[in-house]
């Protein structure tokens, strides 16, 4: 279900824009229809749901006539002896015959197993939903991360040519007398310190890109920072009020519910009597005996009297199950809560600080600006300068962590809120239609088999829900 939101695209500007982007880069929306295309866990999980499918026509079967068949052809030799003679005689006999059957009333189990079937098939159609969420919440994570990565190496490495021309100028100044071999010192051990960073941010970047190759299935090679955010309710309350009603995870409990509550049915109906219609016509033939058709009818009533407590345990077992999928329904409700008000935090938090850094930059620079100058005239120490230089690095480093922190903190809000999906995010790709299975199978049989109306039937009804 698509939910519209009334929410104004917010614009947010990234430090990753300060540097020249190919003209073919990547964007993050290519980057989320290559994880959705590419995704393992997505293939893997179709098939399971396309397993689940076969289930309700196993279970729906069960309500239509069972017809078999048996054929049988054998000789049977025989040998006698009277007063002295031997004779011996081989028979042949031959029979083939059709048998058939139709459960009239069983107490409802088997509809109400069929029912559990169903309402299986929808709670693994939410889980689906919940594992796409899952991995394009991945590519988003993997896409920004190596943004992040990449600018930061980027900072770093202006960070040592900045600290490297600090050295020269300290070792000129040294040369002709107006600062110390300390100073010098003092230089040389803060390149070294921002050379070990720069490695470590390279380390930090290569795994960033290993992330993004296993959530995105494609390498990054050139990523287009995103200019804006995505559209995110307004409020806390009317996200929770968009993930009560459509979060995948919460439906896919609400199903799982339904289907232990009919099971629960199901197991208290099996110990019911059982009544069913059996059929046979065969057709049989020997050298003892002519050809002879023979036929039956009739009606088989049969029920449990006692099978040692196990009816008694099953029924407790599916109520026990069915309080439990209940708690877990509580509980899953209470973490969406939780987890919405965090993203909700988290965004607000991210918006502050990155505003704050920003005049931060801003004050930093000309700080720094001001120090070295003053460095230069002779009042200020090269220790002053470096200080200042790490004040301004760190301040920018910060802004990348939050513009990183508030963008991720926004599909946050998404997802908790059930709505980082392809179908909200308009993505362009080929969606997944789990009824085409059924489509699929029903295309390529009879229109008037009894069997596949009742699959029709079946369809529609999870249509419906």
């Amino acid at each position: 279900m698509k939910v519209i939101l009334k929410s104004s695209i917010v614009s947010v500007t990234f430090l990753f824009h300060s540097f020249l982007l190919p003209l073919h880069a990547k964007s993050l929306s290519e980057a989320l229809v290559e994880s959705y295309n590419n995704s393992g866990l997505l293939d893997q999980n179709r098939a399971l749901l396309r397993a689940a499918d076969e289930n309700t026509i196993i279970a729906s079967s069960a309500l239509l006539p069972i017809v078999s068949w048996a054929a049988n052809f054998s000789g049977n030799w025989s040998e006698t002896d009277t007063a002295g003679s031997a004779t011996s005689d081989v028979v042949w006999r031959g029979n083939v015959g059709l048998n058939s059957s139709l459960t009239i009333f069983d107490g409802g189990s088997n509809r109400l197993a069929a029912d559990v079937t169903k309402q299986n098939v929808l709670a693994t159609r939410q889980g689906l939903i919940a594992l796409e969420q899952r991995v394009l919440g991945g590519a988003v994570s993997a896409f920004m991360g190596v943004l992040e990565g990449r600018e930061t190496v980027r900072l770093r490495e202006n960070n040592y040519s900045v600290i490297e021309e600090e050295l020269t100028a300290a070792k000129d100044r040294y040369e002709v007398g107006e600062i110390t071999r300390t100073d010098v010192a003092l230089a040389e051990a803060r390149l070294a310190s921002s050379a070990s960073s720069l490695s470590a941010a390279k380390g930090l970047l290569v795994q960033a890109e290993a992330v993004f190759k296993n959530a995105v299935g494609t390498l990054p090679e050139d990523l287009l920072a995103p200019k804006e955010m995505p559209a995110v309710p307004t409020k806390i309350e009317e996200a929770l009020s968009i993930a009560s009603s459509s979060h995948p995870e919460l439906r896919q409990l609400q199903y799982q519910i339904k289907a232990s509550e009919l099971t629960l049915k199901r197991i208290k109906a099996s110990s019911k009597a059982k009544m069913t219609l059996n059929g046979d016509i065969g057709l049989s033939d020997s050298d003892a005996q002519p050809e002879s058709l023979q036929a039956s009818i009739g009606l088989q009533l049969s029920g449990t009297i006692y099978q040692g407590g196990s009816i008694s345990a099953k029924e407790r077992q599916a109520l026990a199950n069915l309080q439990a999928v209940r708690s877990g329904l509580h509980v899953q409700i209470d973490t969406i809560e939780q987890t919405i008000s965090s993203a909700y935090a988290m965004l607000e938090v991210s918006k502050a600080s990155r505003a704050a850094i920003e005049k931060q930059i801003e004050a930093a620079e000309v700080a720094f600006n001001g120090v070295k100058e003053e460095a230069f005239l002779g009042a200020r120490t090269t220790l002053d300068v470096l200080n200042a230089e790490q004040e301004l690095l760190d301040a920018k480093s910060q802004l990348i962590n939050a513009s990183y922190d508030e963008y991720l903190a926004a599909f946050d809000v998404l997802s908790a809120s059930g709505l980082l999906t392809v179908e909200y995010l308009n993505l362009p790709v080929a969606r997944y239609d789990p009824e085409e299975y059924y489509k699929s199978i029903i295309s390529n049989k009879e229109v008037g088999n009894e069997s596949f109306k009742a699959i029709k039937n079946l369809l529609q009804e999870l249509n419906k829900d």
